[in-house]
């Protein structure tokens, strides 16, 4: 009699043991995603050091004004061994009584390769229509930029996008991996997972601001 209940009741725990084990597996396998969905999301951030990033954070503080030029640059790139540059094109001028650079957005028609070039779209006086953001560093002369149309929910869609290509993946792998974590009564090691895939993402937003800030 002792026997037979002892197989059923070994037969009744084995579906509730068989599910903690797949609950652990998920686990580990999204908990393991997080990890590896980090790179991503660290390399998305890092894609967007830079003027993309500077625009993002700042994109509420840019108001239409003018820009009145007051002088065209045009410096040719060059190659020297395995080291190489660009040619950059940009105005000087002055918005709102403040010096700024304005790299001239989609107002260049074609491509400029000289001076010359330059000087046949554009001319010293001359008042462009701008966006400006005094408030946004100027080292990444972002301060001024193209007057986009809708520019305020063009900038607003491209920041939900990036939210959502780089930082989606990642809630997603975190939420199941505490859910199955909970489940599978291994929240201590689900924790473990999500906190260590925050390493390459924060280790990627220090250097992002760093470089934004200093």
């Amino acid at each position: 009699m002792n026997a037979s209940n002892s197989q059923a009741k070994v037969k009744k725990e084995e579906p509730v043991s068989g599910m903690i084990s797949v609950f652990r597996g998920l686990k580990t396998l999204f908990g393991s995603g997080a990890v590896i969905v980090s790179f991503w999301t660290a390399l998305i951030t890092g894609f967007f050091i830079g003027p993309s990033i500077v625009i993002l954070l700042h994109a509420d503080g840019y108001r239409p004004d003018t820009f009145t030029i007051t002088r065209l640059n045009h410096v040719k790139g060059y190659r020297r061994g395995s080291q190489r540059t660009y040619d950059k094109t940009w105005a000087d001028g002055t918005v709102a009584g403040n010096q700024e650079i304005f790299k001239l957005g989609e107002y260049i028609q074609g491509t400029i390769q000289s001076q010359e070039d330059l000087e046949k779209q554009f001319h010293v006086g001359q008042k462009l229509a701008v966006y400006y953001n005094p408030n946004a560093p100027k080292r990444w002369e972002t301060r001024v930029l193209y007057p986009e149309k809708d520019f305020h929910k063009t900038w607003d869609r491209r920041q939900k996008k990036m939210i959502n290509t780089a930082y989606l993946p990642l809630a997603l792998c975190w939420a199941l991996c505490l859910l199955f974590g909970a489940l599978g009564r291994k929240m201590k090691s689900a924790i473990g997972f999500c906190v260590g895939s925050l390493f390459f993402v924060a280790f990627a937003w220090i250097i992002t601001l760093l470089r934004l800030y200093t």
